[in-house]
């Protein structure tokens, strides 16, 4: 075991590919990726763990901090080596490093398919919701491109934010203010009404960072402005089970795949 301090960005980059082959979806970075994808997560690798075998690194969990919380940011093992019981010793080793950083807590994301889970609860880790994920789902496939579109107008950032937490609306941690404040460039649109909400980048079809409402038509509105603006599909990443995830599924929209929010209370 070591920490990843000492590595540069160009063997990140092919650990990182190496070790996510054969996952659920193509994982692939290339450098410039990666290094966007660190610094916006601001993970720390000085702070992250790397399990090495034949003098290679062979798994990794990488963690981000915000105050008294931590992300993982990722895990995975080299598929040469799954299966021979390193992916447990290596999670303790993060969340021993994580209590040394003296962290209250530490959450995670995880496909629900996906078999760490069962690591993960073994080691603290407990379920605090599902979280669904729509992927560049096709418009023609979805049954509600005939919504009558009404205005979004462009707002502060402070005022979007507010809008949402006066919604009740409990992001993931891809989702905080915090983390999504990182982004540059970003653009805030809310309905007439401020029951919703949605923030992208601006530039063209720039991918949705966050989306919420705070009833059914709030959601039907934001929905229908996301379908008719994005017209070879959408995605909408982490999205909690809220008005807009039974809005769409009402509607004949189910997510492509459902992740576990996880959270690990340290002593």
């Amino acid at each position: 075991m070591s920490t990843l301090e000492r590595i540069q960005l160009p063997e990140m980059v092919e650990v990182w590919n190496r070790c996510w082959q054969g996952y659920y979806y193509n994982m692939a970075y290339t450098p410039e990726h990666m290094k966007f994808w660190l610094e916006l997560g601001q993970v720390e690798l000085a702070n992250s763990i790397a399990i090495w075998a034949h003098n290679q690194i062979v798994g990794f969990s990488l963690l981000a901090v915000n105050d008294l919380d931590g992300w993982i940011a990722g895990t995975s093992i080299d598929p040469k080596y799954r299966g021979k019981g390193l992916f447990k010793p290596l999670m303790k080793a993060q969340i021993e490093l994580a209590q040394r950083l003296g962290l209250e807590r530490v959450y995670l994301e995880v496909l629900v398919q996906n078999h760490a889970q069962k690591v993960y609860r073994s080691i603290g880790f407990s379920v605090l919701r599902q979280l669904y994920v729509y992927r560049t789902v096709s418009q023609e496939n979805v049954p509600l491109s005939a919504l009558t579109v009404k205005p979004f107008k462009d707002i502060p950032l402070t005022q979007y934010f507010a809008k949402r937490l006066q919604a009740n609306f409990i992001p993931a941690w891809q989702r905080r203010q915090g983390y999504l404040e990182r982004y540059r460039n970003i653009q805030a649109l809310m309905n007439a009404d401020g029951s919703a909400g949605i923030l992208t980048l601006r530039q063209n079809s720039g991918p949705i960072l966050d989306v919420w409402s705070s009833n059914t038509a709030g959601a039907e509105e934001i929905t229908s402005m996301i379908v008719n603006l994005r017209k070879q599909g959408f995605s909408l990443l982490n999205q909690p089970e809220d008005w807009i995830v039974a809005f769409l599924q009402i509607n004949g929209v189910y997510a492509h795949a459902r992740q576990y929010e996880m959270c690990l209370e340290l002593e």
